[in-house]
């Protein structure tokens, strides 16, 4: 099964550890750019947390740039009509400098490169100094990405120092300011997270907020917890999606975090297998959000410890399969191009 509409990769993260602030970079300074020395010394040098999350650290010790994008999309390259970058956890002390990803980016990237959704402290008195900083970097910046995810289970990596900051009176200022001045959301927390995003779209309607990776439901891969996971999953989609400002980006579903086996194996994933495994929660997403509110995207290269970009979009192919063309047109671009704003740029054309 293959993609027969213009793809629009609505989550895509790049960076070079080497040369940029990550929080690799200090055992890539220490060790030298020895990929087997560090994966090698990975258990010692990062916390479990960490290593579950990531699954193995070959992707997050390594470079992952443009060039590398195309090759992983090469399969599909032709109907490939550019990517929208999330924030990649880029590393200052001084919040107001998150705008150097930004500027990064734009020296890196191509015309490829159709949106940036970058990284801003919601709760910073200069908010708005950062977000003018952004825009000034780049025309294509379009929103933000305050992660929020925060687990107190050990074995689960938090983004964020807290728990709770979607409920943070000076958080909250900040959430509303980006939907004054006309910037999405993205918004990434763990599944036993999301009454708290429920909760915050409930009480401010003024911002358009893109569920990522549909709640990063931890552990419902896993066999032993996947039914204890899923009902209470199930229910808080279908409260989200009764809100018309929240949409839902299908990506993501492949992180190790989420209980899955994938990154462990020897043999290539088969497209069937992946379609069983993610099906469920794709077809749930679809049936709250409809058609018009969900959009795919690959979450490269988090989730290429999984599986190959191909083979996702192999995947979603078969999952919309049965859909009428404007439908399949709308989840596979049209809609991250609206939804970000980006409609004025003719990506999809010819």
């Amino acid at each position: 099964m293959t993609v027969d509409v213009p793809i629009v990769d609505a989550h895509v993260h790049l960076w070079d550890p080497r040369v940029t602030p990550r929080a690799t970079t200090p055992a890539l300074r220490l060790l030298g750019w020895s990929r087997w020395l560090l994966e090698r010394l990975a258990p010692a040098l990062f916390p479990r947390a960490a290593l579950n999350f990531v699954g193995s650290p070959r992707y997050a010790l390594a470079p992952f740039m443009p060039g590398d994008l195309r090759a992983e999309q090469d399969p599909l390259g032709a109907r490939v009509a550019g990517f929208i970058h999330v924030e990649a956890a880029w590393k200052r002390r001084d919040p107001l400098r998150f705008s150097e990803e930004t500027r990064w980016l734009e020296s890196i990237c191509g015309r490829d490169l159709l949106g940036i959704v970058a990284q801003a402290d919601l709760a910073h008195p200069q908010l708005d100094a950062l977000l003018d900083a952004h825009a000034a970097a780049s025309p294509r910046f379009v929103g933000v990405r305050d992660k929020v995810a925060f687990s107190t289970d050990r074995g689960v990596m938090s983004w964020c120092d807290r728990p709770g900051r979607m409920a943070d009176p000076a958080w909250r200022r900040g959430f509303r300011r980006l939907g004054e001045r006309g910037f999405t959301f993205d918004a990434w927390c763990y599944g036993d997270q999301l009454p708290e995003l429920l909760a915050l779209v409930t009480a401010e309607s003024g911002t358009r907020v893109v569920l990522d990776h549909l709640g990063s439901p931890v552990g419902i891969h896993d066999p032993a917890r996947r039914a204890q996971v899923m009902a209470p999953w199930r229910d808080v989609i279908a409260a989200l999606a009764s809100h018309p400002q929240v949409h839902a980006k299908l990506s993501g579903l492949t992180m190790p975090v989420l209980g899955g086996d994938f990154h462990e194996r020897k043999a290539a994933v088969r497209v069937a297998e992946l379609v069983d495994r993610i099906g469920p929660l794709v077809e749930h997403a679809l049936a709250c959000f409809g058609p018009e509110r969900c959009l795919f995207a690959s979450n490269s290269p988090m989730d290429l410890v999984s599986v190959p970009w191909a083979v996702t979009y192999a995947a979603y192919a078969a999952l919309a399969a049965g859909r009428p063309f404007a439908e399949r047109e709308a989840l596979f671009g049209g809609n991250a191009l609206r939804l970000y704003g980006l409609d004025r740029i003719k990506a999809l054309e010819g």
